[in-house]
């Protein structure tokens, strides 16, 4: 660059490069490119790459065969929970026409 800057000051004419210097410039670049790409290549796969971390539910493994006692027990617990919604539902139902047979009381209407 410095040669070039007192070429021009000194109106001097640039040297033209040959085709052959060109091509043997551009071959050393890409070499340099890929031996820097190499190198960072080697350099990082030394590094120990990040332990991926579970997003998912774990679910315990279940066993395929369940005793029948076991069965037998899910399904009572399961027939239980349903008897108690119904009565809720039930009860609610006989609140409910209370209620309403309350208020047509008040308002009197048959």
């Amino acid at each position: 660059m410095l040669k070039e800057i007192l070429y021009k000051w000194f109106g001097l004419e640039l040297p033209v490069p040959c085709n052959t210097c060109e091509v043997l410039r551009e071959r050393l670049a890409q070499s340099d490119a890929e031996r820097r790409e190499l190198l960072n290549r080697l350099l990082d796969r030394d590094k120990p790459e990040p332990v991926p971390t579970a997003e998912q539910d774990l679910k315990p493994i279940q066993p395929q065969y369940v005793p029948w006692r076991v069965r037998q027990q899910m399904l009572e617990a399961e027939d239980r929970h349903r008897a108690q919604l119904l009565r809720a539902k039930e009860k609610e139902k006989e609140e409910t026409e209370a209620r309403v047979k309350n208020l047509e009381e008040e308002l009197e209407v048959s």
